[in-house]
């Protein structure tokens, strides 16, 4: 009989999820999507148990190459105008034959691997604002440069776990504030006021999706400060309707139908009309079919999931595993508010998936890597404590 590394209700969880996913993508995206979607998930599934039984403590100096793996794939789209699905400095995936493979996913997780080494190996050293800005920012600020062009909301979702992990790394509060919360504030600021700038040919030149995030800004409508300062000069809500309200408007119908228990598998109507489906808006196809009920099913599984992470962090004896522990799992629960929080209209329009639900190799795999890491600290915190 194999044996089962790791914690049970973590391994529950993912099962479930998986399975999950399944029914949604079938129901989404018809039989046609299942056969390389249940491939995904095998594949993501054996990660999880080989990851499970590969002891964590290698990812110390491994986290490095990773990153600098993924900065390479990141250059490679950014210089590659036939990088799939995107256009030159805005590409997303890379294709190799019939796969592609979306860089962003393996850079979000390798980073958070690497800060977290950093955090530990380097502790009595980031008291100096140099060492700070060399082992935490400057990786974070090139890693995210890389991927601001084609991917903002995993650049914003890879800035609050830098927040979130330097904060309960232990860092001091005083130097939290100096080192970190500053140059953030100014290089906010700095961004915003691209936003709020007009037209300018050298900055579109370099940031061709400036005005696409300025479009989506203006598309909510949002009429207090700062953001009713952000440049509308190119928005038209006629042309830009598809784009901006279509989805949201198609997600909130479909929530909307579904009420307490939802219409029940398979016969989502929304399905037909909502771009990517099967992907950017699954949460709201779940709600459409399997109502409220089956919504807040999914959210209580990631909400146990990190459950079981607070809990073994607490049990941690070293300081690495914790913040490991803490770091990958903030990235997936972070990832899946997002995405229910587009769906539900309370934020922009981000692209981010449902992880280890929606469709998607590149999600589905690194997800899958990081819980087996995860997986492996608990079986090796949980033997610390027998």
């Amino acid at each position: 009989m194999v044996k089962i590394f790791g914690d049970k209700i973590i391994w529950s969880v993912s099962i479930l999820l998986f399975l999950i996913s399944v029914l949604l993508v079938y129901s989404s995206g018809g039989y046609q999507s299942l056969p390389i979607h249940i491939t995904h998930l095998f594949l993501g599934l054996g990660l999880i148990f080989i990851f499970s039984r590969f002891n964590y403590k290698y990812f110390t100096n491994l986290s490095f190459i990773l990153v600098l793996v993924s900065s390479i794939l990141l250059l490679w789209i950014i210089f590659n105008p036939s990088s799939y699905r995107g256009d030159l400095l805005a590409g997303r995936w890379i294709k190799v034959g019939f796969l592609s493979f979306q860089p962003s996913e393996l850079a979000k997780y390798s980073l958070v691997l690497f800060l977290c080494r950093n955090l530990v190996v380097y502790k009595e050293s980031l008291m100096s604002f140099r060492l700070f800005f060399v082992y935490i920012l400057l990786p974070t600020l090139i890693v995210s440069g890389l991927i601001i062009q084609s991917n903002l909301s995993t650049v914003l979702l890879i800035i609050i776990i830098l927040f979130f992990i330097i904060f309960l790394s232990g860092y001091p509060i005083q130097l939290f504030f100096k080192h970190l919360l500053l140059p953030a504030l100014i290089i906010t600021s700095f961004f915003f006021s691209l936003l709020c700038l007009p037209p300018i040919d050298i900055i579109d030149q370099y940031l061709p999706r400036l005005t696409t995030w300025k479009n989506r800004i203006v598309a909510q409508d949002i009429d207090a400060v700062p953001f009713r300062w952000v440049d509308s000069s190119q928005y038209n809500a006629k042309e830009n309707s598809f784009h901006n309200n279509y989805q949201i408007n198609n997600a909130l119908s479909a929530i909307n139908s579904g009420g307490i228990l939802g219409k029940g598998a398979g016969k989502s109507y929304y399905k037909r009309l909502l771009p990517d489906s099967k992907s950017d808006f699954i949460f709201a196809i779940l709600i459409e079919e399997y109502g409220l009920i089956g919504g807040a099913g999914v959210l209580f599984l990631y909400l146990l999931f990190y459950q079981r992470i607070i809990v073994l962090s607490i049990k941690s004896r070293d300081d690495f595993p914790r913040l490991l522990l803490l770091g990958l799992g903030s990235v997936v629960v972070f990832q899946a508010l997002l995405h229910m929080s587009v769906s539900v209209n309370l934020i922009p329009v981000t692209g981010q998936t449902l992880p280890l639900i929606s469709k998607g190799g590149s999600s589905v795999w690194v997800t899958s890597l990081a819980f087996g890491i995860i997986l492996n600290i608990s079986h090796q915190i949980n033997n610390q404590s027998e």
